[in-house]
């Protein structure tokens, strides 16, 4: 349903005054111009609100505190809705369960500073399930691998 949802935030968009920037998160093919990973986050750095359909797009914003509506363009959701609860953020919407009102309301929302506020904790919340599963992955390994000797 990606076209759904392009057509929703093209309508999105072009409802309010403000400068659209498009950010391809995509390098193997990027329709940007961007070419490494780093352009990439220091672009959404700088922006005051993303507004995507990409686990990227979602992960990239928030990891630097910037509030993101994301909307999940598979039907009923997949990787970007459960990326988005996984770590409490709650601007995230499936494309066969759009309205145009409501995603208004929620870009309203990205642009106030409680909104940054509530980014910056969903990455924290990131860094905390990330480092979870790091532990519970190392002690796995430790726990399951034979000891070896030091030679």
């Amino acid at each position: 349903m990606h076209a759904v949802a392009e057509e929703a935030i093209d309508r999105l968009l072009g409802s309010r005054e403000l400068a659209a920037v498009r950010i391809d998160t995509r390098l193997d093919d990027n329709v940007t111009g961007l070419r490494t990973p780093n352009e990439v986050a220091s672009l959404i750095a700088r922006m005051d609100a993303v507004v995507t359909t990409r686990l990227h797009g979602l992960v990239l914003a928030l990891k630097r505190g910037v509030p993101a509506l994301a909307i999940d363009p598979v039907a009923g959701g997949a990787k970007v809705l459960r990326q988005a609860q996984a770590i409490g953020w709650p601007v995230v919407y499936t494309a066969d369960a759009l309205a145009d009102d409501e995603l208004r309301v929620a870009l309203d929302y990205c642009l106030t500073a409680e909104a940054r506020r509530e980014a910056e904790l969903a990455a924290q919340r990131g860094i905390r399930n990330l480092a979870a599963v790091r532990d519970e992955f190392i002690a796995s390994l430790a726990g399951s691998a034979p000891h070896r000797q030091a030679l």
